[in-house]
Parts: C-alpha cells; sequence; structure tokens
C-alpha cells in the first residue's frame, strides 16, 4: 500500500471521530500535529495520523493514563 492508497478523511469526520469541532481539528492541521494532503480544493487527512492524535487528545482529558 503507497501513500496515494491511504484513507483520507474530511475535517468534518476527523472532528467527528475525535469529538471535537471542526475549528479544534483545523488549530491542530496550523500547528502541524496533523498532516493534511490537498485533493484539489479540498483539505484531508490521512487515516493513519489519527491514531497519534486520538491517544493524545484523550491523554490530556485524562482518559488514558500512559
Amino acid at each position: 500500500m503507497n501513500s496515494s492508497d491511504s484513507v483520507l478523511l474530511s475535517i468534518a469526520e476527523v472532528a467527528w471521530l475525535l469529538g471535537v469541532d471542526n475549528s479544534h481539528v483545523c488549530q491542530l492541521i496550523r500547528v502541524g500535529r496533523l498532516p493534511v494532503v490537498r485533493r484539489r480544493s479540498r483539505m484531508l487527512v490521512p487515516a493513519h495520523a489519527l491514531a497519534h492524535v486520538a491517544v493524545d487528545t484523550a491523554a490530556a482529558e485524562g482518559g488514558v493514563s500512559l
């Protein structure tokens, strides 16, 4: 599987999966915490990138102890 075969998610889908607002996802993209792939005029997030952010988000909220 190469990078063009990876699953890409919209900002709204990422926000729903993480349980946050779209603006929070945009902020994560701006500060470099989430990579983004541009397809035409859309910004899409590779699904594999969510694993690290989900763990960090849960740890920040006290849901996961590392």
